[in-house]
């Protein structure tokens, strides 16, 4: 609900602030007195752009503040969402700098154009003859037919599991086309992967392997120098171990003259069988190093084997090779199970695709209930406001995809005429039909839902007697279920109103454009001046009593 208005140098206005109250809050004036210039500055508290040239005084800076009680509206994840603080009371402020520019403002705190759009739009609605019908709108049509439907709930659970079903949907065919990717990839990675395999490079000891293809290559010279070595040091007389051998023996004869002897014929008995193991060892070796030309054949396959994969995978250590086989091993298994994935989702994605269809449904029947209510409701309404031959017509049609809001569209028809072929919204001519269409249709859905405070510019325009009076009756009912303004020039419609505003210019050297709430005896006058215009007569203003019911 609009709790204040407050505006201060804008357009013709000095500074105003009005405090609005639960109910029909009528206000009037002269034509060109400033109405269009409150309901301007209340559009720029929607957020609407603001034009060069609205301020009164150049040098001083505008400031609109539009108070707002927002219990009833459940606006704390929109809050949340737009980064603004939430307050039961919430305050919108704009203001207009001497150097063109302009600031927003949400209980203080900075805020976007955009944002302000987004909140206000649940906290207003103005409606003038010129602005487009929005029974025109989808969304409208199917906000008015839901409620009647009281799809509220059923909605909630619906959107819940479509956003499910939207985002198993997206990881389906993000991993569908993986597996079209991979599969494309598969037969080299198996190649690759056998490969690897086949030469079960963490079973070699590649510092062993190249050691051994060296030694293969260099068998004559290793067989030549062990041959030499064991020569020198195996000759029956002039070999290494039988020299030492004699010097042992002549140590033996003198070691039991002095321990030193003794140890100097251990030290060389312990060199006869170092040199003897060493011999022994030598002839193992040329034994050995008769290698099978066949081993040999292997052992530079596998060698050059390894080196090639290495090569080809640009990598320097063997432990890499193992790595990559493992990696590999693990992406193919990974592919074998990807389509059990992909059907595994299928499976849940036919799941809530199940569940949203049969939510859907109960939304459709839900709909279809609420149609002849809806169209009843509003042609009654229609009817008290002289459009007894104004038929409405809303086509439900069930589609095969899966829209945000169920599985329906919906096409609002009218005929504005009897016998007259319906057609769409747009085939009412008259501003002053469509904005009685629109009262009937926020009359309905008042009784449903919490909806926005409603401004009616000039709704009247172009009617007048049992009509007007109608109209008033209309306008009446509907502020019983929220919060209506009306701008008005006709007497039945301004004695309706709780509250009772009066728009009017002074007429000093600086003109300028007031508001002022009219007690109640003030209200009589001006109802008399609106039955009779200015100087009304006495019996205007005792009618204007009986209107206003006031002795």
């Amino acid at each position: 609900m609009l709790k204040n208005l407050y505006i201060k140098n804008y357009a013709l206005i000095d500074k105003i602030n009005l405090s609005f109250g639960p109910g029909l809050t009528i206000i009037t004036g002269e034509t060109g007195a400033g109405k269009s210039i409150i309901l301007g500055g209340l559009e720029l508290a929607r957020g609407k752009r603001a034009q060069q040239g609205l301020l009164k005084d150049d040098s001083q800076k505008s400031i609109v503040e539009a108070t707002f009680e927002i219990q009833a509206y459940h606006l704390q994840a929109l809050f949340e969402a737009e980064d603004l603080d939430y307050e039961p009371e919430t305050i919108i402020r704009r203001e207009l700098l001497p150097n063109g520019k302009s600031r927003a403002f949400v209980n203080d705190t900075p805020a976007r154009l955009e944002s302000l759009t987004r909140l206000t739009s649940k906290l207003l609605d103005i409606h003038s003859q010129h602005q487009t019908l929005e029974l025109g709108e989808k969304s409208f049509q199917f906000e008015l037919v839901d409620a009647i439907a009281g799809n509220k709930d059923l909605l909630k659970e619906y959107q819940a599991a479509f956003k499910k079903y939207q985002k198993q949907k997206r990881n389906l065919q993000e991993l569908s086309v993986k597996l079209m990717y991979a599969e494309q990839e598969l037969s080299y990675k198996k190649h690759q992967l056998q490969e690897l395999q086949a030469a079960k490079p963490d079973e070699v000891d590649f510092e062993k392997l190249e050691q051994q293809i060296k030694a293969f290559d260099n068998l004559e010279l290793i067989n030549q120098t062990l041959a030499e070595a064991l020569q020198k040091m195996d000759a029956e007389e002039t070999g290494i171990l039988n020299q030492i051998i004699d010097v042992k023996a002549g140590f033996s004869k003198i070691a039991a003259f002095d321990d030193r002897y003794e140890r100097l014929r251990e030290r060389l008995e312990s060199l006869q069988w170092e040199l003897q193991d060493m011999i022994d060892e030598m002839a193992h070796l040329i034994e050995a190093n008769d290698f099978d030309p066949g081993e040999v054949a292997r052992l530079q396959e596998r060698y050059a084997a390894i080196n090639r994969l290495m090569m080809k995978h640009k990598v320097l250590q063997i432990e890499d090779l193992v790595a990559l086989r493992d990696r590999l091993a693990n992406e193919v298994t990974d592919l074998s199970s990807l389509q059990e994935q992909i059907e595994e989702m299928e499976q849940n994605l036919s799941a809530t695709s199940e569940k949203l269809k049969q939510i859907a449904l109960k939304i459709r029947r839900n709909r279809q209930n609420a149609i002849p209510k809806l169209i009843e409701q509003i042609e009654d309404i229609l009817q008290n406001l002289s459009m007894a031959d104004t038929k409405l017509k809303i086509n439900l049609q069930s589609v095969d995809e899966f829209l945000p809001n169920g599985m329906d569209e919906l096409d609002f028809q009218i005929s504005s005429d009897k016998g007259k072929s319906f057609g769409s919204l747009k085939r009412i001519a008259s501003g002053g039909e469509l904005s009685r269409l629109m009262l009937a249709v926020k009359t309905v859905l008042s009784k449903y839902k919490q909806l926005p405070t409603i401004i009616f510019d000039e709704i009247d325009t172009g009617i007048s007697g049992d009509v007007a009076q109608k109209m008033a009756n209309v306008l009446r009912d509907l502020a019983h279920n929220m919060q209506v303004i009306v701008i008005t020039h006709l007497p039945q419609i301004a004695v309706k109103g709780d509250t009772h505003f009066k728009v009017f210019k002074n007429r000093g050297e600086d003109i300028a454009t007031q508001v002022k709430q009219l007690s109640d005896e003030e209200r009589v006058y001006e109802i008399a001046e609106m039955l009779e215009g200015k100087s009304p007569s006495e019996s205007a203003v005792n009618h204007a009593r009986h209107l206003l019911n006031i002795k």
